[in-house]
Parts: C-alpha cells; structure tokens; sequence
C-alpha cells in the first residue's frame, strides 16, 4: 500500500504542479513565526511540540480509518501535502528558460531560491549540489519517513525541514527580546532527522549514476575531518551525488557549470527521475516480500 500511496502522491504532484502557489503563505507564516512570537520560539519545548503535534493528530486520525481504500487515500492525500511546496524539475525548467532568455535577474533571483536550506561548507557550496540537496528535502526525505512511519513519519519531517527555514538566520535576535529566534535548535533537530535519510538518498543517486565515483567521493567525506556533524551530511549528500552525475564536456574536461550548465541541470532531472525509479522498485520488492510472507 505504500507503493501505490507514492505512485498517487507523485502523479497529483505532477498533475498539480502549474496551480501550486505556496510563496505568499509561506511567507505570512514566516513573518508570524519571526516577528510575533520570538518568545515561544525561545523555548524549545514549545517547538519540539509544534514538530510532533501534527504528526501525533495525523496518526491518531489514520487509525481511526478502518476502510482501506479511504486510508490509502489519506495517505497519498498527506503524503502530496508534504511535497513540494514546488516540484524541482519545475524550478530547473524556470532557471533554464530564464537562461536562454537572458534575464541575468531571474537567474540570480531562481539560483538563489534554489540554494536556500540546509548548506554544507563552502568548499560544496554549489548550484548542482543544491540541487540535490533540494531534490532530498522536497522528496526523498518525506518519502523515507513516509517508509518507516507512514504519513505521520513524512509530516514529522516536512515540518523539521521546513522550521529552520522559517525561523531565519541562527545568528540572528530579536530586538525587543533579545533572544536567538531558536533556529540553532531546529537546524540541530532537522539533522537528526536528516542524518540517515540524506545518506540512504545520497546511495540513491549513486546507483542512478556513476556508482564508482560516488564511492570515492563518499569515502573522502568520509575522511576529510570536520568539526560539524550537521553539515558533514550535507556536504556528503551534495559531493556524492555531484560525484555521481559524472557529467563531462566534450573534450572530457571534467564536469562544467558554466556554458554547459543546461545539459548539466537536464541531467540533474534525469537523475532525480532514475533515483525515484530505484526507491519505487525497492519499496515494490520490500512490498512484494512482505505480502508473501
């Protein structure tokens, strides 16, 4: 049932992906969020409440569906929520068409919006590893949490991707209270949540590219020292699955960013797409086994 929950909550998506407007509400919740009640924030209790309420209700409601065909559809109706609030290819297909255009604004403005969320260090800080890293937080970290705890599991996650987000600069207080708006802690529960799902989504890509490089490059993540466990899995996430794309240009010079960045960001969709098809055939085959068991 959860295949079939996942094949629905993508083919609405997909469907619904011209009519999803969600900037203007998101952007109201922020200011709430910010601006209003700086002293709920402060308190960690309160937000660790505002992540697992939902999920509590969300599961308390699903229990009391006993008709199957109805909780399926609950399912894939709470899954398609937690999606998005974009679908990336869309965002890409904007970037690319403002590209060709010209519209140096529109890029900068679509590139920025593309490389907001959660960040590794510097030295991966690059549009084509954002990309992944938005492709894991938009859909392949609702899709694991959706796998071991049902809807609940991807609701619980969207809303700890989304928090930090919402909360804006760690560094940043609020004037009258004089306190971190509690963004640190979010970020901190939102990499617990991330750790091993950016990781199971980072071997994803790898099986859906070059496997060989992005072994190599996992392993020298791995190595490297670091001082930060929250963007060590970032910085994993973005370096294995760029290793992976193995893209080079026509002289073999090693993947470029610049004047071929459009085949790059086509291949970066294709990629996404073959991920998708591999975490389908193994919930298929996991399905499978459990059924015949």
């Amino acid at each position: 049932m959860s295949l079939l929950a996942m094949l629905l909550a993508l083919i609405a998506e997909r469907l619904s992906s011209p009519y999803r407007h969600a900037e203007v509400a998101r952007g109201h919740i922020a200011q709430v969020l910010r601006e209003r009640l700086p002293q709920v924030w402060a308190r960690t209790s309160l937000m660790l409440l505002f992540l697992l309420l939902p999920a509590l209700l969300v599961e308390l409601l699903r229990e009391s569906i006993a008709f199957v065909p109805l909780r399926l559809l609950y399912d894939a109706a709470l899954l398609f929520a937690c999606l998005g609030p974009r679908d990336l290819s869309d965002d890409i297909r904007l970037l690319r068409k403002a590209r060709t255009r010209g519209d140096s604004a529109e890029v900068a403005r679509l590139g920025a919006q593309l490389q907001t969320g959660p960040t590794p260090d510097a030295d991966h800080r690059s549009l084509i590893g954002a990309l992944f890293i938005q492709s894991h937080e938009r859909v392949f970290g609702m899709f694991w949490w959706f796998l071991v705890a049902g809807p609940a599991g991807a609701v619980l996650y969207r809303c700890a991707s989304r928090l930090p987000a919402l909360l804006g600069d760690p560094a940043q207080t609020h004037a009258e209270f004089g306190a971190p708006l509690g963004a640190q802690f979010a970020q901190k529960v939102h990499a617990v949540l991330a750790w091993l799902p950016a990781r199971l989504t980072a071997a994803l890509f790898g099986l859906a590219g070059s496997f060989d490089d992005a072994a190599r490059a996992w392993r020298r993540v791995q190595q490297a020292p670091h001082d930060n466990w929250q963007r060590q899995t970032w910085n994993l996430l973005a370096e294995v699955s760029d290793a992976a794309l193995d893209w080079e240009d026509e002289s073999g010079g090693g993947p470029v960013e610049t004047a071929a960045l459009d085949t790059v960001l086509q291949e970066v969709q294709r990629m996404q797409a073959r991920a998708l098809l591999i975490l389908l055939a193994i919930t298929a085959l996991f399905g499978a086994g459990t059924w015949i068991a």
